[in-house]
């Protein structure tokens, strides 16, 4: 299905693929699935992690009760970061706009989920000329 577009500028035409919203599509589902993740990755972290954590620092010789939190927040936040920018570039690809941005979060929804990452990247990268 390709719907024509015609530019304000020029007289070029511009016919809109599907490849765009295949590409946010594919982001925001990434980004969703790594959130879930860190939602479980905090919950569990924090629940079971804390108590492992001082077993084991315990028996080196060194705890500080604050360490494993510190942790999961240090590795969960930038986490929670990149997968905000998956789902906003997404958002982004779906409107055709920015697409530098859209570009932005298909590389960022790697992370999550590589093959869907990879793959919203190639359509992003193709469909260019169809943002704004």
């Amino acid at each position: 299905m390709e719907l024509e577009k015609q530019s304000d500028d020029t007289n070029d035409v511009v016919s809109q693929t599907w490849m765009p919203i295949a590409a946010g599509s594919l982001c925001i589902v990434a980004g969703a699935m790594g959130l879930i993740a860190i939602v479980f990755l905090i919950t569990f972290g924090t629940t079971f992690g804390a108590e492992i954590a001082r077993e084991v620092l315990k028996s080196v010789g060194f705890w500080q009760s604050g360490v494993p939190l510190t942790i999961i927040g240090v590795i969960s936040i930038p986490l929670i970061i990149i997968n905000a920018m998956a789902i906003t570039g997404g958002i982004y690809a779906l409107q055709r706009k920015g697409w530098a941005l859209s570009l932005a979060g298909a590389i960022c929804a790697i992370l999550p989920a590589q093959i869907l990452g990879i793959i919203a990247v190639v359509f992003v990268v193709v469909s260019k000329k169809e943002f704004d």
